[in-house]
Order: structure tokens, then C-alpha cells, then sequence
């Protein structure tokens, strides 16, 4: 991994890993999925690099794929979260 990648991917624990563990298709049944997120979370648990992951893909935002050792999902509920945390914070600081 080079150039438009940024460096800590060379560390992940997902480098060698086949891209479809956190990638899963767009017609993919919710049992396949959840074993394929289980699998993915395994991976990520052990990652030396997964808050910068999950921060890329939170900054990005990043909509498809397991990333940080989240899903989707759970990362759209992180940013609506993020989003209301800043909105209080900016109303306080009024």
C-alpha cells in the first residue's frame, strides 16, 4: 500500500485479509451477514491500527463496509450521535 493509501493501512490487521469479509454484496442475506461481521469483528479485534480506522471512516464518511471494527449501521448511529454532541456543545457555548 502506497500513495493515496494512508500509512497506518500498512499496519491494519485486515491488510491481508480477503476484501469481501468487509465488503459484503448488496443481496446478501442477514444470517451470511451476520457471520460475515462476526468474522470481520475478529479481525478487527485484534488490529494495532482500528480507532485510526474507525476515525477514517467516521471523518470520511465512509457508508459501505466493516471499518474500525464497526458496521455501517453503527457507524451512521456514531455520526447522528457525534452530530447532536456538537449541536448541544455549540448551543451551550452560545
Amino acid at each position: 500500500m502506497s500513495g493515496t493509501f494512508p500509512a497506518w493501512m500498512r499496519s491494519a490487521a485486515c491488510r491481508d485479509e480477503d476484501p469481501d469479509l468487509f465488503f459484503g454484496p448488496d443481496t446478501e442475506r442477514a444470517g451470511d451477514r451476520l457471520r460475515r461481521e462476526r468474522q470481520a469483528s475478529a479481525v478487527c479485534s485484534r488490529c494495532p491500527v482500528r480507532a485510526e480506522c474507525l476515525r477514517y471512516a467516521l471523518a470520511r464518511p465512509e457508508k459501505h463496509g466493516f471499518w474500525g471494527g464497526m458496521p455501517e449501521e453503527e457507524r451512521a448511529a456514531e455520526r447522528r450521535r457525534a452530530g447532536r454532541r456538537a449541536a448541544e456543545h455549540r448551543r451551550a457555548a452560545a
